[in-house]
């Protein structure tokens, strides 16, 4: 935004000081501006926009409609970051000026990009020569309008006594220079960002043995905080239950709140959860409870890794502390109110990893 200001500042400067005498004028250039910036969403500057960062390079307003050079500019993305393809062909065939530059903010490849054209086409670019015939600037003609002056009749004017009036606009007052108009505004980025993500888990620690499954979530992101939900579901891989001969598998189902703190690579979550465990035992029969419940709050660490403008890889590490331990009977004592050791009881803490493809659905 700063730099923007800054274009802005300089380019209107000029403008108010070009009225000196033609001679102190150095040669000038022009270009009409083939600008592609087809990147939804990362915020890069539009054609106007991109015209008065060049004039704040330069000195003046060098994009013109009677320019004969043409200067194009085309973003994309190019893997993690995005690329600026800049040519400049010379309108007689003979050669054509070329560059490509990268950079990971589209806001900072164009003030990069307009750098370069005025260290290539700028004053230093032509070592004390003049710059070729097709990239100088046409000449500009000002016509200076005749003061338009209306009487009125005195029998109007006698008529018209008595009421208030105001005096008749000429057809140019009210009516502001081309280059006073204010340029559009620029696209605006979308405030926020809706992510929907689908993946692997897996919980190493917390069950009778490691679990496999998968997860979904969903995230509103800022610039620098977001929020989400996640649902995951995940089965152990073992029948081994305990230290006894208990054979059968276990599943958890887990739904979690997410606020996160957004740096550029990472987000720091914290983790409010509730749990669903169900056990299906060989011997269901002996089974004195079926499944328990319990609720958790811990911290999330979730790399992120942007493929695209639209996909990212994300991945996550969890840590909860349970707020309650569940034990697992499968039969009772022969002893009125006397219970048997359990076969099972969870820990108090429980880790989860895992790995998804995330899409961003406001694109």
């Amino acid at each position: 935004m700063i730099e923007r200001v800054v274009a802005i500042a300089a380019a209107c400067a000029v403008l108010t000081l070009s009225g000196k005498p033609a001679a102190e004028v150095p040669p000038q250039i022009a270009f009409r501006l083939d600008y592609q910036a087809n990147l939804p969403g990362r915020g890069c500057p539009n054609a106007d926009e991109f015209g008065l960062i060049l004039a704040g390079e330069f000195g003046y307003l060098l994009v013109r409609d009677d320019a004969a050079a043409t200067l194009r500019i085309e973003t994309r993305t190019n893997g993690r970051g995005i690329e600026a393809e800049l040519s400049a062909p010379n309108p007689a065939g003979e050669g054509e000026w070329r560059r490509v530059i990268t950079s990971q903010d589209c806001r900072e490849l164009v003030y990069d990009a307009a750098t370069l054209i005025r260290i290539r086409f700028g004053p230093g670019g032509w070592e004390g020569e003049e710059p070729p015939p097709w990239l100088l600037a046409p000449p500009r003609f000002e016509v200076e309008l005749p003061e338009l002056r209306m009487e009125m009749p005195p029998a109007f004017l006698d008529s018209m006594a008595g009421e208030p009036s105001e005096a008749p606009l000429t057809p140019w007052e009210g009516t502001a220079p081309l280059w006073a108009q204010r340029a559009p505004a620029a696209e605006e980025k979308t405030p926020f960002q809706v992510e929907a993500a689908l993946g692997a888990a897996l919980t190493p620690y917390g069950l009778p043995s490691v679990a496999l499954g998968g997860n979904l979530f969903a995230q509103a992101r800022w610039a620098r905080f977001a929020i989400g939900g996640d649902i995951r579901a995940v089965t152990t891989l073992s029948s081994d239950i305990g230290d006894g001969d208990l054979q059968g598998r276990v599943s958890l189902y887990t739904f979690a709140v997410l606020p996160c703190v957004v740096t550029r690579h990472i987000d720091f979550c914290a983790i409010g959860s509730g749990s669903l465990m169900r056990f299906d035992l060989e011997a269901p029969a002996a089974l004195q409870r079926a499944d328990a419940s319990s609720a958790g709050f811990g911290l999330r660490l979730a790399p992120r890794l942007a493929l695209s403008s639209v996909f990212s890889l994300v991945g996550y590490v969890d840590g909860t502390i349970e707020t309650r331990k569940i034990n697992l009977r499968t039969s009772g004592s022969n002893e009125p109110g006397v219970l048997p050791p359990p076969d099972w009881i969870s820990p108090n803490i429980r880790l989860s990893l895992g790995i998804a493809l995330s899409a961003n659905l406001l694109q």
